[in-house]
């Protein structure tokens, strides 16, 4: 295991990598204002012990990555943290990957099949969307666009962030598995003491960017779409579309689990990955 930082795309990107380099790649990508620690051991390991490189990485604008100070004066976009990624498979002599991204980071890994296709070898988009903003599926109810709204002007003091954020965690978790109280309050006291950073705006750009569907269309990379069919953020019927919509895709749907990678669900959940990506000839 090492992790350091690298240049790329005119920022730096923070990264760890699991496994001997020489094996396949799986790029694990995390959603908005989540840090890499977010992707659990409990994910990591057994793809690691299975015979994969496993690298995952905090996006631009939070953790140990690039800030970016001034939005407004330095705005970026979904496809400028692909290209992030892109450049952080190029530093790391990557050339092609197994592709995971979960919520922003599915928006991000299917940017990076849309836009450097032949750097993938496989996508799998977890509990994603092809795009925010489709007035033709459910909508979140009105508490959690209160709990995603809270997400734009964030509190500044540290157990403010630390409640705030399990506040969210909560709103989002299914039924099938106890909320871990515990677990959670340690990743989120991990993740502030270690980057928070209370200005970013991944959500923002997130609720921005236009429609990927037409491009979807056309992709021709093995693919997996993993949903809850409890997720409050993102309707389970935005999985359902995307599988849909890609061609050969395979569609997972998690029974009980909402917006949130719960411990429960990593055994099967590890097991349909790696038939996904054992499958890429």
């Amino acid at each position: 295991m090492g992790e350091g930082r690298v240049e790329s795309n005119g920022i730096e990107i923070w990264y760890e990598d699991f496994g001997d380099p020489s094996n396949p790649t799986v790029l694990l990508i995390m959603g908005a204002i989540a840090q890499a620690i977010s992707w659990p051991l409990d994910l990591i390991e057994p793809i690691v012990d299975a015979g994969y490189h496993v690298v995952r990485f905090d996006n631009r604008d939070i953790g140990l990555s690039t800030w970016i100070d001034d939005f407004q004066a330095n705005p970026y976009t979904l496809d400028d943290m692909a290209a992030d990624a892109a450049g952080l498979m190029d530093a790391l002599k990557i050339e092609r990957a197994h592709v995971i991204g979960a919520s922003m980071g599915g928006m991000i890994a299917q940017l990076i099949a849309i836009n450097y296709a032949d750097r993938v070898l496989s996508l799998t988009s977890w509990m994603s969307t092809y795009w925010m903003a489709d007035p033709d599926v459910p909508a979140m109810t009105d508490e959690v666009q209160a709990v995603v709204m809270k997400l734009l002007s964030p509190p500044e003091t540290r157990e403010e962030i630390i409640e705030s954020n399990m506040t969210v965690w909560r709103t989002l978790a299914g039924s099938r598995f106890p909320f871990d109280e515990e677990a959670m309050r340690a990743r989120e006291e991990a993740a502030v003491d270690r980057g928070h950073n209370p200005r970013n705006r991944h959500s923002l750009t997130t609720m921005q960017a236009p429609s990927r569907l037409d491009a979807l269309r056309k992709l021709d990379i093995p693919t997996l779409v993993i949903h809850g069919d409890e997720d409050p953020i993102f309707n389970y019927c935005h999985g359902v579309i995307c599988a849909k919509v890609i061609p050969g895709a395979k569609l997972y749907i998690q029974k009980g689990v909402g917006h949130e990678v719960p411990l429960g669900i990593l055994p099967e959940t590890v097991q349909v990955i790696l038939e996904h990506i054992g499958s890429v000839k």
